[in-house]
């Protein structure tokens, strides 16, 4: 196609386009996302082509707003994640300097509290099984059949928040506690089922829904150090 033909044929192509808008003077206003797309007029022409520049201004800002938000937030949940992981990971690694039944409980209900940021960790079992519970000062005594009264018979791990817990889990913490987390330990030949309890102040930390992969790595990976000690 030679110059003269093509100007020929984008001048027409154009006449079309402006007898559509002129059909459609909506068009723009249903198709906002074609703002950010199209060249703004200079601003010294008349009023009506500076309010249209002015929506077009306003859509991009409005579009870069949400890029630089959506982006914060990406930046600061993966921050976050990855902090989580990290004291997740120390907290696992710290069960291996256990000396003794008593160190690795302590550990648990005291020193991960301080790496984990909660406010009270509870290693529960049940008693009058025919396993008897680990002898450790850290340990307090459910009554048979309370882990499945908590969790179910299928239920590995519950999440609530803004609630009331039980005393027999939390004893005399009860009154602080405003969310939890119970995983369930399930029973072996060398322990009875229990519990490991999270307790919260925060009504938020816990709630249904919640991921729950770290919580279980955590619940898993005490059960399995607590097993090496007592066989």
């Amino acid at each position: 196609m030679t110059g003269k033909k093509r100007k020929v044929s984008e001048d027409k192509q154009a006449k079309e386009v402006i007898n559509f808008l002129k059909r459609n003077p909506d068009f723009l206003i249903k198709n906002p996302e074609l703002f950010s797309v199209l060249t703004p007029p200079n601003r010294s022409t008349g009023d009506g082509v500076v309010d249209f520049q002015n929506k077009m201004i306003e859509k991009i800002k409005s579009n870069l707003e949400d890029l630089q938000n959506n982006q914060g937030n990406l930046i600061d949940t993966s921050r976050n994640n990855l902090t989580t992981q990290v004291q997740v990971h120390e907290a696992v690694l710290s069960l291996i300097e256990a000396k003794d039944t008593d160190h690795l409980t302590h550990i648990v209900t005291h020193d991960w509290a301080d790496m984990l940021h909660i406010d009270v960790i509870r290693i529960c079992f049940e008693e009058d099984h025919p396993i008897a519970p680990p002898s450790a000062k850290e340990i307090a005594i459910l009554p048979e059949g309370s882990v499945e009264d908590f969790l179910g018979k299928d239920d590995i791990i519950q999440l609530r928040g803004d609630v009331d817990v039980s005393e027999d889990i939390f004893g005399p913490a009860k009154s602080l506690i405003n969310a939890e987390a119970l995983i369930k330990i399930p029973d072996t030949k060398y322990n009875p089922p229990g519990i490991l309890a999270f307790g919260s102040r925060d009504a938020d930390m816990f709630y249904p829904g919640q991921g729950t992969e770290l919580l279980r790595f955590l619940g898993k990976s005490f059960h399995k150090c607590l097993i090496l000690w007592l066989k």
